[in-house]
């Protein structure tokens, strides 16, 4: 298990970490399931067990009769040889042959030696009948032509018969036991979970603050040019742009402060919006990537009720990730709202034309965890789904995906009236 979750912080590309989650419900009917498989185990068995001893009663019908024609002398000889050795000798069920005052006269297959006639041996026999004689109602052996009684044949449960009742049991303590083992499983699993989506924030947070950083960094370079040139026009414009990007760190920290919890709205212009986004991420382009042209597209759409810090947050982790796709390349990046088809929402669509989302992996995508990069934790398009779904009561949807001809994500927004 460590040396699993060393591959996993590794990040390498073989090992993906996705979460799943089990809701209460089915939980409950697994369980549920579980103790019906357990009650038709016990069922069947006790069916099984309760035929066994009607078999068992039919053999001592059989027995009693045959005292019944040893005792009238109807068959004698090697006959009654025969039945002696094939029939009562092999019987692997205990039975008891008494007199008709209760005296143990004959015995088998019980923790009594067939051959010890003593008085102690005589009292283990009786003391056996005294527990069993209730379950099973005696043979009664009597004289053709009389009513009272000779001898009497007491039986009880087969060795077989008696195992078969622990079959359910031990079927049972089995399950309780992988119950158990998996409970233990399935939260050492969520343990490492949770680890796991700690480590992954930290890297989304990372990501989000690489935008700003880096820019900061690059404005740094550039005001040093300018004051070493004695150009402090340009000084004035990068110190407003480096304004920007400090107000951008604190949004970003003002976003993941805000996960978890239920965001206000309030009414938005989703074209000034969306364009005020698209403006920053294009200054920045350059130390993004220098190939890239961002394209812009608006049209006249109803007013919607949105956080513009989280709306904005998945937003931009739609562009990077379109610019991340297209990588090195030269590229262009389609950014667009138009009104929806029934006019009483809001579309705002993204498209690229870089390497695309393979067919395979297109279902998975907004799944916690999982990623087709090199390198990261695939909470990025998780998170965006649940600011347009849970919290913006929209719609995320992977619309296309051609390789390097256009993949397109929408977001689709409901009105303010609705």
């Amino acid at each position: 298990m460590k040396s699993f979750i060393k591959k996993i912080l590794s990040g390498g590309e073989k090992y993906r970490i996705e979460y799943y989650s089990v809701s209460p419900v089915v939980v409950l009917l697994m369980i549920i399931l579980a103790l019906g498989l357990v009650g038709i185990v016990f069922w069947y068995t006790e069916i099984v067990r309760h035929k066994m001893l009607e078999y068992n009663r039919r053999m001592m019908n059989t027995y009693a009769r045959i005292w019944q024609l040893t005792l009238s002398k109807s068959i004698e000889g090697p006959e009654l040889t025969i039945i002696f050795e094939e029939i009562i000798e092999k019987a692997d069920f205990p039975m008891v042959y008494t007199d008709a005052g209760g005296k143990p006269i004959y015995w088998r297959n019980l923790p009594v030696p067939d051959n010890d006639t003593s008085k102690a041996a005589i009292e283990k026999v009786k003391r056996w009948l005294e527990r069993n004689k209730g379950k099973f109602k005696p043979i009664v052996i009597s004289l053709p032509n009389r009513s009272e009684p000779l001898a009497y044949i007491y039986f009880g449960e087969s060795p077989v018969v008696k195992k078969l009742i622990f079959i359910p049991i031990a079927q049972a303590f089995v399950m309780v036991l992988l119950f158990i083992i998996g409970t233990i499983i399935y939260h050492r699993i969520k343990r490492y979970e949770q680890q796991n989506i700690w480590l992954g924030l930290a890297k989304e947070a990372a990501h989000q603050l690489g935008t700003p950083t880096s820019s900061l960094l690059g404005w740094l370079e550039l005001m040093n040019d300018a004051i070493r040139e004695g150009d402090y026009e340009e000084v004035k414009r990068i110190t407003s742009e480096m304004e920007k990007d400090v107000r951008n760190l604190s949004r970003i920290v003002v976003r993941f402060g805000q996960i978890g919890s239920v965001p206000e709205l309030s009414p938005a212009d989703t074209i000034v919006f969306v364009k005020e986004i698209v403006s920053y991420l294009k200054e920045r382009l350059p130390q993004l990537s220098r190939n890239i042209e961002l394209v812009e597209h608006y049209e006249p759409v109803p007013i919607v009720m949105v956080n513009k810090l989280l709306l904005g947050w998945a937003i931009e982790n739609l562009i990077k990730n379109s610019i991340e796709a297209i990588g090195q390349n030269k590229g262009t990046i389609w950014v667009s709202v138009r009104p929806s088809l029934d006019g009483e929402g809001v579309n705002i669509a993204i498209s690229d034309n870089g390497k695309g989302i393979p067919p395979s992996a297109q279902k998975k995508i907004f799944s916690p965890g999982f990623t087709t990069k090199k390198r990261g934790w695939g909470l990025g398009l998780s998170i965006t789904k649940r600011i347009v779904e849970d919290y913006h009561h929209g719609k995320l949807v992977l619309l296309e995906s051609r390789p390097h001809e256009k993949t397109t994500f929408l977001i689709q927004l409901p009105a303010k009236e609705k």
